[in-house]
């Protein structure tokens, strides 16, 4: 019976251990090319494609700034300036002044510089959808969770301050 429970326990134990990641695999040393200046900033980012293929990436720089990099894969307005808005569940960012960039016919991109509370806010409700020129477009629920996932892990590593 011990040998029983020892066995059980093991392979519980285990499947738990393998189910969580490691936030040290999710946030990797890396660089962002801010557009429109073509500075190239070092630090660390984690970074989540969606379903659609979008994708987000979160980057911390070296000197402590905090930047939310997006291709998008649909509602394409190149090289137009307006606000962006994030929403996570009910609440929403608003940046103001933001440039979708063409990266390609069907990829466009948001660098964005973000503030600690809002990677909380990340954490918390993820991103559900985007709005920008009129149109929205919408996030399914896995995709919120992969955002939540990065954004714990970069939080997680943000000074307390």
């Amino acid at each position: 019976m011990k040998t029983l429970l020892f066995a059980f326990s093991f392979f519980v134990l285990a499947g738990t251990s393998v189910a969580q990641e490691n936030c040290g695999q999710l946030l990797i040393p890396d660089t962002l090319t801010l557009p429109g200046t073509g500075k190239v900033l070092s630090g660390e980012s984690a970074e989540t494609t969606f379903k659609n293929l979008s994708s987000v990436k979160l980057f911390k720089s070296g000197d402590g700034k905090i930047y939310l990099r997006m291709v998008v894969t649909e509602n394409f307005y190149f090289n137009k300036t307006d606000v962006l808005e994030i929403k996570s569940g009910t609440k929403s960012y608003y940046a103001k002044n933001t440039t979708q960039h063409k990266i390609s016919k069907s990829r466009g991109l948001f660098v964005i510089e973000i503030y600690k509370n809002y990677v909380y806010t990340l954490r918390d409700g993820g991103i559900t959808g985007i709005a920008f020129g009129g149109a929205e477009t919408d996030f399914t629920k896995q995709d919120e969770v992969q955002v939540k996932k990065i954004a714990a892990c970069l939080y997680d590593k943000l000074p307390a301050k």
